[in-house]
């Protein structure tokens, strides 16, 4: 009854002049909490906002914009007072509890777009919106610097109802928007608020590397699962495809990848963030100019991944500088998935072999990848095809081999085991475990054999708890006429060094 009664309060306030109200705003937290990596740029922080007044604080509902809850859309108000905000130089936008309903709204520079508790901000429904516009709810006006969203806490929600457009995601020519992007700019803070049922993605930071220096923290995402009975799809919680971004304190449960890093990604940090529904913590698949990525300190709970590197011949390159550590995993179909067959993985790694494909610009080149202090525990659920749910899968290409991926103190226990292909370099260190379940009785590897829980190797150099594994790739390369470089790439005319040919060691001098 003292809810009901508070929110009753809180909604009459979306009747009234609130001209005279400045809410309290400060970034004394936003500085303590960078949390930047040795060695790296720090992520900057908005700044030159004003000292927020009555004179620069806009409520939506005041007379001169005109919103209000029973409108059927409320994209000019809203609009109008985001307009006036960046020409005073910069301003806060209120947005009070109640229900308003909005279309795509552009957000200038040095403005703060505040969200009450008990306030939400709806994107106008699938019947009320165009099927093939495809725009985003709230986007960047032109290039701005310095821009806030804020709210005051779980319930101040940003709805986008987005049910139908799941629902038609195949239809032609229906187009899903997400809910925030800024894909020009530079200098974002986005805080302390929900979002929920986006038709797309949710918190889209930057595009083409644009977009850069970001700041999300306590943010809770929601979207039914991709398993539910009413899934969502492409539902990602945070795509990143820019540079200096810091991520911590979120929730995120979805439909497709929790948070992901594409095309652009750089000193991209995400640590202390808890993962329920979705596809995990994600690389790609498009993953040209990518490096110096870290996840940390993140809990997952039944993720269809825990770590996942997806990517493709058409729209990789060199991926680099990737850290995964200090997480625990449960009920996680696969812990750790390093791919370069997005989509397209072969049926068998001697067909893949047999037809590898010239290295471009694009081709996925992964390496210098760190996987440690993670536990992943309590997933023995029977598949249609196990062969796609390992603990842990490495999936490189003939002609561009996975390299130099350390697994420092990793223990999984898994109902599926180990997969191994086309990769060299691969180190298990600091008493690994792997624990396969799927017989009646436990299968273990042993601290000096990892063979026991191996389900499939192919062309995988690999050190298991500093004792010598299958190391294929000198051994069982095919008897040709081919010689391939030491990452297991074919090689045409060849310079000094060292060589496989025939399954031999061969030096060029």
């Amino acid at each position: 009854m003292k809810k009901t009664i508070l929110y009753f309060a809180l909604a009459l306030l979306s009747f009234t002049n609130m001209d005279a109200q400045v809410i309290s705003f400060s970034m004394e937290a936003e500085a303590a909490g960078k949390n930047t990596p040795e060695g790296w740029k720090e992520v900057d922080l908005p700044k030159g906002l004003p000292a927020f007044t009555e004179a620069n604080t806009f409520y939506i509902n005041d007379a001169q914009f005109g919103a209000s809850t029973s409108s059927a859309d409320n994209t000019k108000a809203i609009q109008a007072a985001l307009d006036k905000a960046a020409a005073a130089g910069g301003g806060m936008v209120v947005i009070p509890a109640g229900q308003w309903l909005s279309n795509t709204i552009q957000v200038g520079s040095k403005t703060v777009l505040h969200l009450c508790a008990g306030a939400q901000l709806t994107w106008l429904s699938y019947d009320n919106r165009s099927r093939t516009e495809g725009n985003n709810f709230i986007i960047n006006k032109g290039t701005p610097t310095d821009v806030v969203i804020e709210g005051e806490g779980p319930t101040s929600i940003i709805e986008g109802q987005g049910g139908p457009w799941w629902a038609n995601y195949k239809a032609d020519g229906v187009k899903r928007g997400g809910i925030i992007r800024f894909g020009k700019g530079n200098r974002f803070l986005f805080r302390n608020f929900r979002i929920q049922n986006a038709p797309g993605t949710n918190l889209t930071v930057g595009q083409s590397g644009n977009g850069a220096h970001a700041t999300v923290h306590d943010i809770e995402i929601y979207a039914p699962d991709s398993e539910a009975s009413v899934p969502s799809h492409n539902t990602d919680g945070i795509p990143i495809w820019t540079q200096y971004v810091n991520i911590y304190n979120c929730m995120i449960d979805t439909g497709d990848d929790n948070v992901v890093t594409d095309t652009n990604a750089q000193y991209v940090h995400v640590w202390n963030c808890d993962f329920r529904h979705g596809h995990g913590a994600s690389l790609g698949s498009y993953t040209s100019n990518m490096h110096h990525i870290i996840y940390e300190d993140l809990t997952f709970d039944g993720t269809g991944c825990g770590f996942r590197l997806k990517s493709n011949t058409d729209r990789s390159g060199d991926v680099h500088d990737i850290i995964f550590r200090n997480c625990t995993m449960n009920n996680v179909a696969t812990p750790i998935q390093i791919t370069a067959w997005y989509d397209k993985v072969p049926d068998k790694p001697e067909t893949a072999e047999a037809s590898p494909e010239a290295v471009k610009s694009t081709t996925p080149v992964y390496h210098n990848i760190l996987i440690q202090n993670v536990t992943a525990t309590g997933y023995n659920s029977k598949n249609s095809n196990d062969k796609n749910y390992n603990g842990i899968m490495i999936y490189g290409r003939p002609e561009s081999y996975v390299y130099d991926v350390t697994f420092d103190n990793v223990k999984i226990s898994h109902r599926n085991g180990v997969r191994l292909f086309f990769c060299r370099d691969i180190k298990f260190i600091n008493g690994c475990t792997f624990t396969k379940t799927r017989t009646n009785t436990e299968v273990k590897a042993t601290d000096a054999d990892l063979s026991p829980v191996m389900e499939n190797s192919y062309k995988a150099d690999y050190t298991w708890n500093q004792a010598t594994g299958i190391t294929t790739a000198a051994t069982t390369q095919p008897a040709n006429g081919r010689r391939y470089d030491l990452q297991g790439i074919s090689t045409g005319r060849q310079l000094a060094g060292i060589y496989i040919h025939n399954g031999k060691k061969t030096i060029i001098k």
